[in-house]
């Protein structure tokens, strides 16, 4: 377990910044609402803003924390921009790959120890 719990902890490392990000309700709201409208390739502050009922100031703050983490990109219509879910970027694979592992340790445990532990779990 040693060896795993280092590479656990590097790998914990590298998703702390996004990890923060998402620790914050308002941003999950936006996520949820970035998710929901997925079809539309993308939305706009106005629309968002309208959705979540926040000040456009203050959504735009968490868009702009979103986009740096790499989970929001924009894309630039004209005038007009819209937000969208970067599901493809780094760091969302890195949060997939760390999850990924966290499964993989705890279907090996539990295998060790005959689901004592997690039966009812899955």
């Amino acid at each position: 377990m040693g060896q795993t719990r280092k590479d656990l902890a590097k790998e914990f490392n590298e998703c702390r910044p996004i990890l923060s990000v998402l620790g914050d309700t308002t941003r999950q709201s936006i996520i949820l609402c970035l998710l929901e409208n997925i079809q539309c390739g993308g939305m706009r502050v106005g629309e968002l803003s309208s959705v979540i009922h926040i000040s456009r100031t203050a959504l735009s703050h968490h868009l702009k924390i979103l986009k740096e983490s790499g989970i929001v990109a924009m894309r630039e219509e004209g005038t007009k921009n819209f937000y969208y879910l970067n599901y493809r970027s780094r760091r969302m694979a890195s949060l997939v790959k760390l999850f990924r592992k966290i499964e993989e340790v705890q279907d090996d445990k539990c295998e060790t120890c005959q689901n004592r532990i997690c039966e009812g779990g899955k």
